[in-house]
């Protein structure tokens, strides 16, 4: 056994609390170890009475549950970021880790440095630095990770974080016609939203911040966010014509895995009672991926789905037939055999020719209440703010919310994706709100340029 200057067993500890072993592979490594001792040394920090454990941790374990000497390497003059930058290189590089696993030590190591470029980060952790932008963008759209406008890399350089969007080409009229149709109004949505019209408004889409997370203006606590949020109802409801209606994006958060905060369906029952909950609809994200509380041995399913909060009267207006879903090219060229009546499994018949011809007629099939939409591959990329809201779930809403020619609101506007969406889908105003300035300007641009 390994003693320390005064003959004392040495006190050990992990620099990082890592993934378990399954109960198969520990029973395999002991077995192994019995046999042939420990042949690969465990990594630690110093020789002093209390060391941390840089690598090795599950066979410095097996060797003191079988009485073996467990040999040790000293990695001297690190600091605690780097020796756990190590022990994730490390460990991506040796264990047979899930999918699920490896992300989060990606995601774990984002965390602590931000400002590192993907390709800094993939070379310390020995991954592909598609893996780490592709975690980076799902840390950024929750909040988990602030977005940064420029990265630091290997070379010490800082370096713009994205590539700037593809401009639309797009003639000086049409230019001139997108800015005369937008109204941008910088302040605290609180003081600018009274100084609008009241029944101005034919509807207000908007994707506000969450609470408990870090954002340039601090951190709101659920308190915060909720007396926020009823300010900014009660200001809406005024706003709004009679048939106007508000949708507010909304993803819950964890205040630790394994127990949700509650704000998202306290501000929704609020809502429903103060106000009316025209109708439940989700925003499913088919392409998110498995992070926070996931892994195998947290057990949690991976979050893909956003409440959008619909309020207003029963009577709002909605065109359905701008948002029908469409059948495929298969479903269409049904032979005519399935006109015929049909049983289902209640052994009700129905005729699905019947259902066909009105998807026919209409170009369409009524919209499930939850919206498949893709996160990745959004216009503009993710690089101008944090959690930007994905252009498809904005232009669904704004096709079926805000008549041709009408007034769309957003007061979290950030940088502009619902004004864009607005105007792309035939608002004939769009006013945004925000209280950063910065974002504004790249609301402009986006509006005039994507």
């Amino acid at each position: 056994m390994v003693r320390g200057e005064k003959g004392q067993l040495p006190r050990y500890e992990p620099v990082l609390d890592l993934p378990p072993l399954s109960p198969e592979q520990y029973e395999a490594l002991r077995h192994h170890v019995a046999l042939h001792g420990v042949l690969v040394p465990i990594l630690v920090d110093g020789d002093g009475p209390v060391r941390r454990i840089i690598d090795g941790n599950h066979r410095r374990r097996v060797a003191d549950e079988l009485g073996y000497d467990c040999p040790e390497v000293v990695q001297a003059g690190m600091d605690e970021a780097e020796m756990r930058t190590l022990a994730r290189s490390l460990n991506l590089a040796r264990r047979q880790l899930s999918q699920e696993q490896r992300r989060q030590l990606v995601a774990d190591q984002l965390v602590e440095t931000p400002g590192r470029s993907n390709r800094w980060v993939a070379g310390r952790l020995g991954v592909h630095h598609a893996t780490v932008a592709s975690v980076r963008c799902l840390l950024e759209s929750t909040g988990q990770i602030d977005q940064c406008p420029a990265l630091l890399g290997a070379d010490q350089r800082l370096q713009p974080a994205r590539k700037p969007p593809r401009a639309v080409l797009r003639t000086p009229e049409e230019r001139r016609a997108r800015l005369e149709a937008t109204t941008l109004l910088h302040g605290d949505c609180r003081d600018v939203l009274p100084t609008i019209p009241s029944a101005s408004v034919d509807a207000i889409v908007t994707d506000p911040p969450y609470p408990e997370v870090r954002r340039e203006y601090g951190r709101m606590t659920e308190a915060d966010w909720l007396d926020l949020m009823k300010g900014v109802v009660a200001e809406a409801r005024r706003i709004l014509k009679p048939t106007g209606s508000m949708v507010v994006v909304l993803q819950p958060n964890y205040e630790s895995v394994g127990r949700m905060r509650l704000w998202l369906w306290e501000f929704l029952l609020w809502a429903a009672r103060e106000w009316n909950l025209v109708q439940d609809v989700y925003a499913w994200a088919t392409d998110a991926m498995p992070l926070a509380g996931t892994g195998r041995s947290q057990g949690l399913t991976r979050q893909s789905v956003k409440t959008c909060v619909w309020l207003g009267p029963p009577g709002c207006y909605r065109d359905q037939d701008r948002v029908l879903k469409t059948p495929s090219s298969r479903t269409s060229a049904r032979r005519r055999s399935d006109l015929a009546v049909r049983e289902g499994r209640s052994r009700k018949g129905y005729k699905e020719g019947t259902l066909a011809g009105v998807a026919a007629e209409r170009g369409g099939t009524t919209p499930f209440n939850r919206l498949p939409i893709s996160n990745g591959r959004q216009p503009g990329g993710h690089g101008d703010h944090p959690s930007r809201t994905a252009y498809d779930l904005a232009a669904w809403w704004c096709r079926y919310l805000v008549p041709e020619g009408g007034v769309l609101l957003d007061p979290f506007a950030g940088s502009g994706v619902v004004l864009q969406a607005g105007l792309d889908e035939g608002a004939g105003q769009v006013i945004g709100i925000d209280k950063w300035a910065g974002y504004l300007d790249i609301a402009r641009g986006r509006i005039v340029d994507e």
